[in-house]
């Protein structure tokens, strides 16, 4: 199944037209691996994580779950896909049928499309070892390469939420030291939660994303953004910037976040999220699409990145070349 939503502009111009993929498909991320472009989503049902498939950004062709692991009861999440040394590694979330927590675990693969080994629980949401762990769980997890180490970032889930940093092997089979919280939930329009961490190093300064808020709530409390934090050090302290980078558009576009990034080697930057559209609440049950696949442009300003969106009109596609 393909969705194509390229348009031709003036000239022959090739242009995107959000959402790319108009059906559910929240906690997007996006890998390359030659010419293909592939983004990987939360389950929709207990088969696995979504998986779609594009050569230019615009038109996305489905393709079948992947994942699935024999010791979770579900709660397919936030998977995130990575290439290293020649193999396809798997970064998600998932419900630990033994406790009913949230662990953030990877499985490895020779292709993007899988079949995928389990290799290894990296954060867990109970006691283990010498780390506490969180009571409740750990989601979210992403990875940041700098000066020859690997980093993990997740999200404890106890509330107030925290961004949570520790070294991790480079096979991804265990952590190294202690983790180290380096940003919390400590805004009202974040109501307690901080979901998604993306990091990057540019110009000498760590900038960390993340999103907040409520993903899913009536339109008039629609809160689910996207913030960025900067600091000089990669252990902070990091100091959030003043505005949300992605937003609510009421009307138009509702609760945008859990952002994932991409550079393409034209040097232009996008980002990738979910959102709701205006059709009816912003919540599960009310809107028939559920958190659609979206894409913008991306800009690094003097004063820190800019996000030229939620786009709801053609704009110019990615260039990728």
């Amino acid at each position: 199944m393909a969705a194509a939503i390229g348009l031709q502009g003036a000239g022959g111009e090739a242009r995107l037209t959000n959402p790319v993929w108009p059906r559910n498909f929240p906690d997007p991320h996006i890998a390359r691996d030659g010419v293909w472009f592939y983004a990987v989503a939360t389950q929709n049902d207990d088969r696995g994580f979504q998986l779609l498939r594009s050569r230019d950004l615009v038109r996305w062709e489905e393709l079948p779950p992947i994942g699935r692991v024999d010791w979770a009861a579900g709660n397919y999440w936030a998977p995130e896909l990575y290439q290293r040394g020649g193999r396809w590694y798997l970064l998600f979330t998932a419900l630990d049928r033994q406790d009913n927590k949230r662990d953030v675990a990877v499985s490895v693969a020779d292709r993007p499309e899988g079949p995928y080994r389990f290799v290894a629980k990296l954060a867990r949401g109970r006691t283990v070892n010498a780390d506490p762990g969180d009571p409740n769980g750990v989601i979210d997890g992403t990875l940041f390469d700098h000066n020859g180490r690997t980093y993990l970032l997740t999200i404890r889930e106890t509330p107030p939420r925290s961004i949570d940093i520790v070294e991790v092997s480079r096979d991804l089979t265990r952590t190294l030291g202690r983790t180290q919280s380096i940003l919390f939930a400590d805004r009202p329009i974040e109501r307690g939660i901080l979901d998604a961490p993306t990091l990057v190093h540019r110009d000498g300064k760590f900038w960390l994303f993340y999103s907040g808020g409520w993903f899913q709530s009536w339109k008039r409390d629609a809160c689910y953004h996207v913030g960025v934090a900067v600091s000089d050090q990669l252990m902070g302290p990091y100091r959030k910037l003043d505005r949300p980078i992605l937003e609510t558009v009421p009307g138009r576009v509702y609760s945008p976040g859990h952002q994932c990034l991409l550079r393409l080697p034209s040097g232009e930057w996008w980002i990738g999220y979910h959102a709701w559209d205006s059709e009816g609440e912003p919540m599960y049950g009310h809107n028939p699409r559920g958190r659609t696949f979206r894409l913008d442009r991306l800009q690094w300003t003097p004063q820190g990145p800019r996000v030229l969106g939620p786009s709801t009109e053609p704009i110019p596609a990615p260039k990728l070349r």
